[in-house]
């Protein structure tokens, strides 16, 4: 039998376990999928097998998959009639089927033993192809022709790949000032602080999702990243099925690509494919050859071509009615923030910040004891007490700043900030203090071995409000937060018992410098006399925090200067101008705190 004068190669797939394969059918092989009513499968896997002997052609079927083809043969129950048939034409397969449903679930079965990269489309209504049409096929009696399939490999070996552009500067270097083995081990530190710094990275420009099934075209929904004025190919751009009639007519097939910060340009031009509009924001691509054409697209290169540190383009990608977008993130390269690590002791990576005001007597307690338990830790203190009642406090590692009078809570705790010059920093208020059982090194371990930027501890004799969450709702123009301590935090953080990522922690936590410094403490008047959980809100989906029930802190508020220092933070007016800031700021409908669970709470 001849097939356009080429001779015809047949698969038989019999109840009794013979399967025959060609030797040169060669594609790498990836799990075959159903969509719907339709039949998918993405190439053909190499198989040799005769008989009821199965082997594995270049180590590509492994034994236990011989072994399921066997066993799936065998017990077939004795039918001993033609299976599926497969002709191969030119790079093109006939798929034929007989059209009984026996002989259906079987061409089903093989075409998921078998297939592999590329998705292709079976119409399952069979029409008869007649042999009076001009360039027709003719199927063999008892067969109908389905589709033809398109032989597909990624031959990508000579696809040009983006390589950075080596480093080059003859500037200063480290090698210029440290010796080999100095250098060698802050390079080893370097490394470690950095896995730290990505892992704390709320960016998910590294995600790449490649979307294929949902139509003809297959594309990177997400994780396509370019430099401003730099180039990327658009990996993963390609047709993956098409219709038999398109095929077997020879229709053109166009493919559309549009963009608007940047233009297309081909890294090379394939024989017999036409392309219009290199160097522009339109680009088409047409041939008649399904093959050739995604070999074209595999080609595709974006260069961007309006510098943005920051941005977006989305490319449209069009094709026989089906159209889709890309989105490119260009984005200018962001350097990190690392921190000098010394000998890697609880003083050399973590900064202790105090707010104080008048409160001398708890101040001086906070000081005694972490010198007592985190001897060597250095400590800077804000202060903005008037001058009539300032009092110089001095101790080893102990920074203490005068601020002008009553500048207020929050700029005193960016002042403090602003001195840290460690990964780590601390911060607590002056009537806290350091007990016994605290374990501060927990904290540091804790962020050094998860992404969260931020724990803090429990405060005695507050148990119950060792954390809380937001219940967001309303739209993004009226947004209101209530804020919820019961429930009163997420998941549990492996690793970690006891410990439990949140939304609002208490005023005692350990952070990551660098991204706390990012976000901030508001110094508006308003938040001079009191202020907690108003960095919290400034955090929400920017930081990921977490609360610790079984890390305790001392507290205790009570001393010669209490009274007149209530007077001072709990004035008139204090608490009004601080609500109405916070709604004012945050483009906020309505907050509301769930006091009364917070007080039952057990």
């Amino acid at each position: 039998m001849a097939l356009w004068g080429k001779d015809l190669l047949t698969l038989l797939v019999r109840a009794f376990g013979k399967l025959i394969v060609p030797e040169f059918l060669s594609v790498s092989p990836v799990a075959p999928v159903l969509v719907g009513g339709t039949m998918s499968c993405r190439g053909w896997s190499s198989l040799s097998m005769r008989s009821n002997s199965c082997t594995a052609a270049s180590s590509r079927l492994t034994s236990s998959q011989c072994g399921q083809v066997g066993h799936t043969a065998s017990s077939s129950k004795g039918y001993d009639a033609q299976g599926p048939a497969l002709y191969p034409l030119d790079g093109q397969f006939l798929l034929l089927t007989a059209p009984d449903q026996y002989h259906m679930a079987i061409l089903k079965y093989w075409t998921y033993k078998l297939c592999g990269n590329y998705l292709f489309k079976f119409n399952l209504t069979a029409h008869s192809v007649a042999k009076s049409d001009p360039g027709a096929v003719q199927a063999p009696s008892g067969y109908e022709v389905k589709t033809i399939l398109r032989s597909l490999r990624r031959e990508q070996e000579d696809i040009p790949t983006e390589e950075e552009t080596p480093c080059k500067c003859d500037g200063q270097r480290p090698a210029h000032y440290l010796s080999e083995w100095e250098l060698e081990n802050k390079q080893k530190e370097l490394a470690a602080s950095l896995e730290r710094f990505e892992k704390r990275r709320i960016d998910l420009r590294d995600v790449y999702n490649q979307v294929e099934g949902s139509s003809p075209i297959s594309y990177p929904a997400h994780g396509v990243y370019c430099r401003p004025l730099k180039t990327v190919r658009l990996k993963g751009v390609r047709i993956d099925w098409f219709e038999a009639s398109v095929v077997q007519d020879q229709t053109q097939l166009t493919v559309h690509l549009s963009a608007e910060k940047g233009v297309f340009d081909l890294a090379s031009s394939v024989d017999d494919v036409a392309a219009k509009g290199e160097g522009t924001e339109q680009l088409t691509i047409r041939t008649t050859n399904p093959t050739l054409l995604n070999r074209q697209l595999q080609y595709i290169v974006y260069r961007s071509t309006l510098y943005d540190a920051n941005t977006f383009d989305l490319v449209r990608l069009q094709y026989a009615g089906f159209s889709e977008t890309i989105p490119i993130h260009i984005q200018q390269v962001q350097l990190p923030w690392l921190y000098d690590q010394k000998e890697g002791k609880f003083q050399d990576r973590v900064t202790v910040v105090v707010k104080t005001f008048f409160r001398y007597s708890n101040l001086k307690r906070l000081i005694a004891s972490f010198q007592e338990h985190y001897p060597g830790t250095r400590m800077v203190i804000a202060d903005d007490t008037p001058g009539e009642l300032f009092t110089s406090v001095q101790a080893p590692n102990v920074d203490h700043f005068r601020m002008p009078d009553k500048m207020g809570y929050f700029a005193g705790r960016n002042l403090g900030l602003s001195q840290v010059s460690t990964e780590y920093f601390l911060y607590t208020d002056d009537d806290h203090y350091i007990r016994n059982d605290t374990r501060l090194d927990m904290f540091v371990s804790l962020l050094d071995k998860t992404n969260f930027h931020l724990v803090s501890a429990t405060v005695e004799e507050r148990e119950s409000m060792f954390s809380s969450t937001l219940e967001v709702t309303g739209d993004k123009n009226h947004i209101c937060l209530l804020q919820h301590y019961e429930p009163n935090h997420f998941h549990e953080i492996p690793g970690f018992p006891g410990c439990y990522a949140n939304e609002i922690c208490a005023n005692f936590f350990m952070a990551s410098t660098n991204e706390v410094k990012s976000i901030g403490f508001d110094p508006d008047p308003a938040n001079a006399r009191i202020g907690h959980q108003e960095l919290f809100f400034s955090a929400l989906g920017r930081l990921r925090t977490a609360a610790c029930r079984n890390n305790v802190i001392g507290h205790n508020r009570t001393g010669p200067e209490y009274k007149d220092y209530a007077k001072f933070r709990h004035g008139r007016g204090n608490a009004k101008a601080l609500r109405i800031h916070n709604l004012l700021k945050h483009n906020l409908a309505c907050t509301q705190m769930d006091w009364a669970k917070a007080k039952t709470k057990k």
